[in-house]
């Protein structure tokens, strides 16, 4: 056996027998590619096993027909916290409320001690008092947020509330990417 590294290189007369081998689960090109890289090396083997993919017709068969729309960008807005998202997350049986500025994408968390929106506006009204009362509020359609009393406190600030299209989470993504972000820093932090 021929090592490179922790890899074994597979002569060109067993390549064949590797590439079914590695592909047998049908998961795809990089699914397949992962699997080869922890164990297997050979010169060209991605390009081979992308090939190997592209002719296989059970994967054609099943492969992703539609494609994705692209997403619009938000425009940035003129100055910080004219523009903010917020969402809640969840991390370790913990409730958090994020809000992050279309400018400058500075994330703030807060931990929630219930799951309401009187909570979740408190902890606004926090963060409005510091950086300022924004324009536009983007939310997704959680019931904190749809709710008679956050309405209410929409309408009295002054803040234009648009929500996210339901179950497009990418549509909210801003603070999808800054809820990522804080559970990755937090596990870290643990």
């Amino acid at each position: 056996m021929v090592l490179k590294g922790n890899t074994l290189v597979v002569p060109q007369a067993a390549r064949k027998f590797a590439l079914e081998r590695i592909h047998s689960s049908h998961m795809g090109a990089n699914a397949c590619m992962r699997r080869a890289r922890e164990a297997l090396y050979w010169p060209g083997m991605t390009s081979h096993i992308r090939n190997h993919v592209q002719k296989c017709s059970i994967c054609r068969d099943y492969d992703n027909k539609q494609q994705k729309e692209p997403l619009l960008a938000h425009e940035v807005p003129p100055r910080p916290w004219a523009k903010v998202e917020a969402d809640l997350l969840k991390f370790k049986g913990r409730d958090y409320f994020i809000v992050t500025d279309y400018y400058s994408n500075f994330w703030e968390i807060d931990r929630l001690q219930a799951i309401t929106s009187d909570d979740v506006i408190r902890k606004m009204k926090q963060h409005f008092s510091r950086y300022g009362i924004p324009e536009v509020l983007i939310s997704d359609n959680g019931t904190q947020f749809t709710s008679r009393e956050f309405r209410s406190f929409t309408k009295q600030w002054e803040i234009q509330h648009e929500t996210s299209s339901p179950h497009h989470h990418q549509s909210n993504g801003k603070a999808e990417n800054s809820v990522k972000t804080a559970k990755r820093l937090m596990k870290k932090a643990l």
